[in-house]
């Protein structure tokens, strides 16, 4: 059996017929009639079908199935199933089954996603895409940065209200900065014992090819002057350092692995456009984690709604995001960025509420990206309105789609001209996709340290907003004092920049959301980490006795 056979035989259906011409069967399938005609052979060989070819003119070739290929069909189903791995099982709902075949495929694999116990404790979860880098450099997607905290270690842990020591047991303060103590023991899982020389490197190469440098900055460089001992030099007080060095890209990673070797609970065992697999390792610096596996089969973003929303799915936790979905306007390519009193109409156009009303996610509307301290501001009077296009992106998803829908019609009823196009989350910053950008949608969720989630959006290189407005001298500055001034300090600054970002009209917030994230009931009460999702290495399943 193959896709080609099943969607010709699904067109004979359609048509409540058991043949089809050959070239219904070509038009069913796209392939030429020579592909066509080189699967028949074997189709005919294996008592599937009867081919009749046309003789004459005026006589098609017709595939007639055999009275007993739909029985044939679902027994090859049941008998394939119990050998697939759960990625080919996601290959086979793109083909093009009968629709009551296909309800009943669709019943096998979503029964055997959650928990399955057999030698082994499993944990299978379906993502509509496949996972991006998991390099702590490259990381910019929550899923990513969630996945990260279970395959990597950090000198120190954040968990939203204090530090907590990790490969660091140990810190004091130093006439050049700092000097970090590290636990011994840690063992990577390729097997290799952690020594400050791997710390020394993972910082360093952060510090020189990361793309949050302003966010380091204040670190000026790191050395080891003895084995288990790492120096931090830099004039940054220790409560920067600390939240600094417990951030994502401070990860630590094997030299020459980067990205797939570290020391967390979890080590990666594959990953693929398909799947990505995460395998308990026995000898970390944590408890080993209960759960044996945690795998991640990349299905559609239909099947994965239809998965999502079964009855059995009936634990539904809400989870309101810092941050907020944005608008903001190309201040690198666009002919926006010399038309500050367009940018300002456009701005004074957009009705926030009435995006909020389109339900959903939508939680309530934003005014910056602190949920708890969005405040208006005044509204000056209106700008200009240009009659010349404005290209409008957003992502591919239903969401930012309708979302864009709606703001076209309101720039649209004010006398603006706007053009939509569609943007892929792996092109973002590509710069083909900036220079036919006037206006992004977009949207951050910082959920790990708000402060300096806060700082590294506004500059980090993989921060759309940080990218588009690295050339503006008075935020430049402006982003600079932080680096100056004590931590109880940060959040009015917060606002301050907040209010010149918007004031120029350059970033519009658009509204704060609150994620639904439904659960099997299987699971219980589901640990959820900062970004919303499991923290798998505290799941685990009660034994069946």
């Amino acid at each position: 059996m193959n896709p080609k056979l099943v969607a010709i035989y699904r067109s004979a259906l359609e048509r409540d017929r058991q043949d089809v011409t050959l070239r219904e069967a070509v038009s069913a399938t796209g392939y030429s009639e020579k592909q066509i005609k080189r699967d028949i052979k074997v189709w005919a060989q294996a008592g599937w079908v009867v081919y009749r070819p046309g003789q004459g003119r005026g006589h098609e070739s017709i595939i007639q199935f055999v009275p007993s290929f739909g029985q044939k069909l679902t027994e090859w189903v049941e008998a394939s199933f119990v050998r697939l791995t759960m990625a080919e099982a996601a290959k086979w709902l793109e083909w093009e089954w009968p629709p009551l075949l296909r309800e009943k495929i669709q019943a096998h694999i979503w029964g055997r996603f959650g928990f399955e116990q057999t030698e082994e404790d499993r944990f299978i979860f379906p993502r509509t895409r496949a996972l991006a880098s998991l390099d702590p450099l490259d990381i910019h997607i929550a899923m990513e940065a969630s996945l990260a905290r279970h395959l990597f270690d950090r000198l120190f842990e954040w968990d939203g209200a204090i530090i907590r020591p990790s490969l660091a047991h140990h810190i004091e303060t130093t006439r050049f900065g700092f000097r970090l103590y590290i636990r011994k023991g840690v063992m990577f899982h390729n097997g290799m014992s952690l020594s400050a020389n791997d710390i020394v490197y993972s910082l360093n190469r952060l510090l020189r090819y990361g793309k949050q440098r302003w966010l380091f900055a204040p670190i000026e460089r790191v050395d080891s002057p003895a084995p288990y001992v790492v120096d931090i030099h830099t004039t940054a007080h220790r409560g920067y350092v600390e939240r600094l060095l417990s951030q994502t890209p401070a990860s630590i990673s094997y030299k020459g692995f980067e990205g797939t070797v570290g020391t967390g609970p979890f080590k990666l065992e594959r990953v693929s456009e398909d799947v990505t697999r995460f395998r308990a390792f026995d000898r970390g610096l944590r408890p080993r984690p209960s759960l044996d596996v945690v795998e991640f089969v990349t299905f559609s973003e239909v099947d994965h709604a239809e998965w999502s929303m079964r009855d059995d799915h009936r634990l539904v936790k809400w989870i309101a995001e810092a941050g907020a979905r944005y608008a903001v306007f190309n201040m690198r390519h666009s002919w926006l960025k010399d038309a500050p009193d367009v940018r300002r109409a456009i701005l004074h156009t957009i009705d926030k509420a009435a995006l909020v009303a389109l339900g959903r996610e939508r939680h309530q509307v934003a005014h910056g990206f602190f949920p708890e301290a969005s405040l208006e501001l005044e509204r000056e009077a209106r700008g200009r309105v240009d009659a010349r296009p404005i290209r409008l992106l957003h992502l591919p998803y239903a969401t930012a789609t309708e979302d864009a829908m709606l703001l076209a019609r309101q720039l649209t009823t004010a006398g603006f001209t706007v053009e939509i196009d569609v943007y892929t989350l792996s092109a973002l910053f590509e710069e083909e996709t900036l220079r036919r950008a006037d206006i992004i949608l977009c949207g951050e969720m910082m959920n790990e340290d708000l402060d300096l989630a806060f700082l590294a959006f506004m500059t980090s290189e993989l921060s759309l907003v940080g990218k588009l407005l690295c050339g503006d001298a008075t935020l430049r500055n402006m982003m600079d004092r932080y680096h100056q001034i004590d931590l109880d300090v940060w959040p009015s600054l917060h606002r301050e920049v907040e209010r010149y970002v918007t004031e120029q009209a350059y970033v519009v917030p658009l509204y704060h959301v609150a994620r639904e994230r439904r659960f099997p009931s299987f699971l219980g009460d589901v640990p959820i980490d900062i970004f919303g999702h499991p923290r798998y290495e505290q799941l685990w399943i009660r034994p069946s006795l």
